[in-house]
């Protein structure tokens, strides 16, 4: 012994000893390999968490479900919804007639935004009357909210740009067919009255009576012609004979010449003066005539004008004085974005919708990890050991240990919720019943995943390990801190399958929305479900191992 101690005391240590320094590390890389429950969730966690802040950091939300009410069919209000349609930050799956159904789907979580188009936007637009664009949005999500808002501003005003355009150039075309307009009425306008005038000047009344009182003389004349009568001259006597000779109507006899009188002649030369009198008038009347076609045409060419002058003259003034009398303003901001609120003004903010978020995520994080303890810790301090060794059955085990945690992790929930009502003056809507019946729901789920976890690993290191796998993640994964819209498609999947997903959107739809049973029936139902697969999954893995 004494020259054992006398080695030691020769044997110096060493500060730093590279052998043994290599000898430690080998030693724990031999223990973390072999326990791989602990080594896989410390490799993976950290890709899991690249991976959900590398696709959601500074990504906005894409493809938002939302929901468009139209009370408008112009071609106007087609043109915003196609753009609406195409845009990538909204995802219209339903077009409803009324803006209660659009909030019945909004309640029930099927969309975050209901876009409103108002009635008669077409004709508004069209008189320079201001028209606004409702919009109504889930403020669940302060980030889907303001990405919603910034969207659709900027398709309204890309549309009131078109708009005002199209306006100003429609001004300026309207200008310019009215200037060209009025030259081309000006210069066709001439002087067709003024030729009338010249050659009728009431020919047209006065020949008519002057043709029947002509016919109505000429016929009296007639009528008025007396008898031939006989003249006796020697048959030898020339004397005066051809003085007669035109008159001479009948030569019965060498001695008897029948003559006309002077007054027959002088009525013949009558009739025969009233008989120019009537060509005359016919040479008048077929000018009147001519004058009547120029008339004619004339009131047709007159027609053409004033509908000319009517079409592209007096519109355009219309629209020129719709113009000059409209405000500046209604011009170059024919459309606007009206924010409406969801649930009516009661002051909502953003905490009031966090806040059901974070009980929910608070809760299944105090549970599973509080869970570490309640099994995999009793375990190795021999408290749960030395109940295995009494007659009782593992389901006994299981529900005691599970309803005092559920009965802890209800009185937590309960203060954060007492806490944010004094703190943050946060307004509980709906009824505190289905709170606690979601919450004892959730609660149970979460304390039973925890169980799970505790009853397969082996020490509180693996356990720690694997709870930091599911639970941060979880966390991510909620839409707590970054919108699941911004997330890949297969994160928003695998949000589908996480219970903090479906407890949430109901604690929200009560403690907010004061949605009734019927409304969070859906995500009561899935709760169910997970409840009685986690339940069968803890009474399957727990074991009665005693180390």
């Amino acid at each position: 012994m004494p020259k054992t101690d006398n080695k030691k005391k020769n044997i110096k240590e060493k500060v730093v000893d590279l052998k043994k320094v290599s000898a430690i590390i080998q030693k724990n890389f031999i223990v973390m390999t072999r326990d791989r429950i602990r080594l896989l969730p410390l490799l993976l966690f950290p890709i899991f968490m690249i991976l959900v802040l590398g696709f959601t950091t500074g990504n906005s939300p894409k493809h938002i479900p939302a929901a468009i009410v139209s009370f408008d069919n112009s071609a106007m209000a087609e043109n915003i919804q196609q753009q609406i349609y195409d845009s990538q930050t909204f995802s219209v799956r339903y077009r409803v007639s009324t803006e209660d159904e659009a909030k019945r789907l909004l309640d029930s979580g099927k969309i975050s935004v209901i876009i409103e188009i108002p009635p008669n936007l077409g004709e508004d637009i069209d008189n320079n009357i201001p028209a606004q664009i409702i919009i109504i949005v889930d403020e669940s999500d302060s980030s889907i909210s303001a990405t919603s808002n910034q969207a659709l501003g900027a398709i309204i005003n890309n549309a009131a740009t078109s708009i005002t355009i199209q306006k100003l150039e429609g001004y300026q075309q309207s200008v310019s067919a009215a200037a060209s307009a009025l030259g081309n009425f000006a210069g066709n306008q001439q002087n067709q009255y003024g030729i009338i005038a010249q050659e009728t000047s009431d020919a047209g009344s006065y020949l008519d009576s002057a043709q029947s009182f002509n016919k109505q003389y000429s016929n009296e004349l007639t009528l008025s012609l007396p008898s031939s009568s006989p003249i006796l001259i020697a048959a030898n006597s020339t004397n005066n004979y051809d003085t007669y000779n035109n008159n001479l109507t009948n030569v019965s006899s060498p001695n008897i010449i029948y003559s006309e009188s002077p007054v027959a002649t002088q009525i013949k030369g009558q009739i025969a003066i009233t008989q120019k009198f009537g060509a005359s008038i016919a040479v008048a009347n077929g000018k009147v005539h001519a004058a009547q076609v120029i008339a004619t045409q004339a009131n047709k060419n007159q027609q053409v004008l004033q509908q000319n002058y009517d079409s592209q003259v007096r519109k355009p003034l219309i629209t020129i004085q719709t113009f000059t009398e409209s405000s500046a303003q209604n011009i170059v901001r024919p459309l606007s974005v009206e924010d409406k609120a969801a649930y009516g003004s009661s002051g909502l903010r953003a905490i009031d919708f966090l806040i059901p978020s974070l009980i929910a995520m608070t809760i299944f994080q105090g549970a599973v990890m509080g869970m570490g303890r309640a099994v995999a810790g009793e375990k190795r301090d021999g408290s749960l050991t030395r109940v295995f060794l009494t007659p009782t059955s593992n389901t006994t085990i299981i529900s005691g240990t599970l309803l005092f945690y559920v009965l802890f992790e209800l009185l937590r929930a309960s203060f954060l919720i007492i806490f944010s009502v004094i703190v943050f003056n946060i307004k509980i809507q709906g009824s505190l019943f289905l709170i606690a019946l979601i919450l004892i729901l959730y609660i149970t789920i979460s304390t039973t995943i925890g169980m799970i976890i505790s009853s397969v690993v082996k020490t509180e290191q693996q356990f720690q390990a694997i709870a930091m796998l599911i639970s941060l993640p979880t966390m991510f994964l909620s839409g707590v801190f970054f919108p699941l819209q911004a997330m890949p498609k297969i994160m928003q999947s695998i949000a589908n399958f996480l219970p903090i997903t479906y407890a949430a959107n109901a604690l929200r739809g009560v403690m907010v929305k004061a949605l009734p049973l019927q409304m969070i029936s859906y995500p009561l139902i899935i709760l169910l479900i997970f409840l009685v697969i986690c339940i069968t999954c803890v009474v399957t893995v727990f074991k009665r191992d005693i180390e």
